[in-house]
Formats: structure tokens, C-alpha cells, sequence
């Protein structure tokens, strides 16, 4: 039998947020929602690993140069058994904890929801849908984020098998080269200050221009503004054309080691501030 190369993203991830926590005041809640979410998605990583990947370094480069995407809907080698158990835990997980989605509907789970190719290629695609789960009508960002959680960390191990077989200066684009999700984070290198971002599924990392949202792509610097805190640590970059925000971290202001990754779930205090100001998550506003 083959050995599963490891994929540990939510692991690492895991192991930090619980160390986090113990130097926090978050409410009991938050711990236990994202301490459950983290290790089943850590869970299903360990189980699948990081995947071959089958395109040749010329294929790799054409979709890049070309603005395409690296993995398509139907290259996807997913255990649809193992996808389906995790989704009805997340559904599971949600009921529990309602108050971490709006209008999650009570009782869904007794519709036995179902997770399949077809639909996980309509979410990659960026298509319409289903608005019902069974009998149950479901609104289409909560049925987004249900998909979204339950293929991460299928999606984090393409991100791994991807990483470093192309040249990041031709994807200078707001979404990511793997699977097309927005940012959920970005961070500016300890090195030279260039903005890198974060997707918001697969993690990956891609280096992004610094005067640019990654949004909706605004390039005027007088609609575009971001604050920090006063360790100049974290940025919240603000944009007046689509009202989006984006969380970011500076690494030239730490001296330690940071899980950056770890940093969208943590960062919640930045997220309150910046709708408080009246912006909006650019994960709220796409749907995927």
C-alpha cells in the first residue's frame, strides 16, 4: 500500500489555536466551535494526504500565463465517502453552534444533506446553488459554507502538491491559482514588505500587488485606505469602490514566529471593528 504523503495544515493549526486560547478571554463557545472544526478537518487531511498531481510543467505554466486556474472541477481525486461523513458533521457541528452562521436552519441534518461532485463542481465554478437540502429550504451562502468546510482540507493538500511548480509574478490576481477562492488573509513579508494573500479554502500563498483590492481590483489610491493597530502588527486594508475589507498581518513587526493561517479564526476581534466601520468581509459578498 502506498504511504499517504502527510498534509497537516489544520493540524499545525489545531495545535496553535489551542495554545492561543489558553492566553485569551474568547468565550468558551468560539473555543469549543472551532476546536471541533479544526480537528474534524484535521482528521480528514490526515486521511487523504496530498495528492499527485498529474499535469505536466507545461500545462501548469499555460493555465497560469493564461489566468486559469491550476485545479479543475474534474481532475479532483476526492473519497466521496469520507467527503460525505464530514459534511453531515459540519452540518451536525453548525446546529450545535448556530450563532456562527445567520439563518443556519434548525433540524437540517434530520434531511440526511448530501455532499456531491456535481455540486462541489457547481461551487468551484462559481455556479448557481441548490436552494433546498430535501425538504428544507437553505440560503445559498449557507449552503457555500457548508460545501466550503467540508472540501478544505481535501483542497489543502492540492495547495501542498502545487506549491513552488510555477512562477507566482504571473498570478497577480485577487483570487487563488489553485481553486479560485478569495483571500481570506494577507500578510506583508518580513523581507522586502511585498503583500502576499491567503486563500480563504485552500490556503494557499500568492504574492499580490500592494496597492490593489483584491476584490474588486480598484487601483486608486484616494478610495483605498488601511488602519493598524498600535503595534503596527495587524492592517485592516479598506476599500471605498466595492466596501470590502481585508484582514492583514505585517511580519516585519514580529519577531516570533506566527501561524498565519491560524490568524483568519483569531483575528476575529479585527473583523468586528472593520463592520463596525461599516465594511463588509469580501467572503460575505462572493459566493465561495
Amino acid at each position: 500500500m502506498e504511504k499517504i504523503k502527510v498534509n497537516d495544515t489544520t493540524g499545525k493549526m489545531l495545535k496553535s489555536f489551542e495554545e492561543w486560547a489558553d492566553e485569551t478571554a474568547h468565550s468558551s463557545r468560539f473555543f469549543a466551535f472551532y476546536t471541533s472544526l479544526l480537528k474534524l478537518q484535521a482528521d480528514t487531511e490526515a486521511q487523504t494526504g496530498i495528492p499527485d498531481i498529474n499535469l505536466a510543467p507545461e500545462e501548469i505554466k499555460h493555465r497560469i500565463s493564461s489566468r486559469q486556474t491550476l485545479l479543475r472541477a474534474d481532475e479532483l481525486n476526492i473519497d466521496w465517502g469520507n467527503a460525505q461523513k464530514l459534511f453531515s458533521d459540519i452540518v451536525n457541528l453548525f446546529e450545535q453552534y448556530p450563532e456562527f452562521m445567520d439563518n443556519f436552519p434548525a433540524g437540517i441534518s434530520k434531511e440526511q444533506p448530501e455532499i456531491s461532485a456535481e455540486t462541489v463542481k457547481i461551487w468551484l465554478e462559481g455556479g448557481k446553488l441548490p436552494d433546498r437540502m430535501g425538504e428544507t429550504e437553505i440560503e445559498p451562502v449557507i449552503f457555500s459554507t457548508l460545501i466550503h468546510h467540508t472540501i478544505r482540507p481535501f483542497l489543502t493538500g492540492y495547495a501542498l502538491a502545487f506549491k513552488d511548480t510555477f512562477d507566482y509574478e504571473l498570478w497577480r490576481l485577487g483570487h487563488c491559482p489553485v481553486c479560485g477562492s478569495i483571500p481570506a488573509l494577507g500578510y506583508l513579508e518580513k523581507e522586502l514588505g511585498a503583500r502576499w494573500l491567503i486563500c480563504s479554502c485552500c490556503q494557499m500563498h500568492w504574492i499580490f500587488q500592494r496597492v490593489v483590492c483584491a476584490f474588486c481590483g480598484n487601483k486608486e489610491p484616494e478610495s483605498q485606505s488601511f488602519r493598524t493597530d498600535d503595534s503596527g502588527l495587524y492592517r485592516l486594508y479598506l476599500c471605498e469602490k466595492c466596501n470590502n475589507y481585508l484582514k492583514a498581518v505585517d511580519l516585519r513587526k514580529s519577531r516570533e514566529e506566527i501561524n498565519l493561517e491560524l490568524e483568519i479564526i483569531t483575528t476575529v476581534d479585527l473583523d468586528i471593528q472593520a463592520q463596525e466601520l461599516g465594511y463588509t468581509s469580501g467572503e460575505a459578498t462572493i459566493n465561495k
